[in-house]
């Protein structure tokens, strides 16, 4: 994946910038609560980019893997990321990534 070349390059460097700043509050010993407020807006952030990397995966890969008859790898493969294995375990392939659908707000 490209993430320099799409939102996912930028979510990612701007969730790199804020946990800089926690960082900096804990070295500079701010109240502890908080530093986990603004770890947990990190986190989302990176909750953010996993959705669009997994959709981007969903939408690109797996309909190309399954056209091939590659379901099987698609099911070993989405089990590793998302409850863990070593990177690299997994069957390698390479594929083109559809871009993620626009987010739009509840009711719009």
């Amino acid at each position: 994946m490209r993430a320099e070349a799409n939102p996912v390059g930028f979510r990612l460097r701007s969730a790199r910038g804020h946990l800089d700043g926690v960082i900096r509050m804990v070295e500079e010993d701010r109240y502890c609560i908080d530093v986990l407020h603004q770890l947990s807006a990190v986190q989302g952030a990176l909750d953010r980019v996993r959705r669009d990397i997994l959709e981007a995966h969903l939408r690109g890969c797996v309909p190309e893997a399954v056209a091939e008859g590659r379901v099987d790898d698609v099911v070993d493969e989405l089990m590793a990321a998302t409850f863990g294995a070593a990177p690299g375990s997994g069957p390698e392939h390479h594929c083109q990534h559809a871009e993620p659908a626009p987010v739009t707000a509840v009711g719009s």
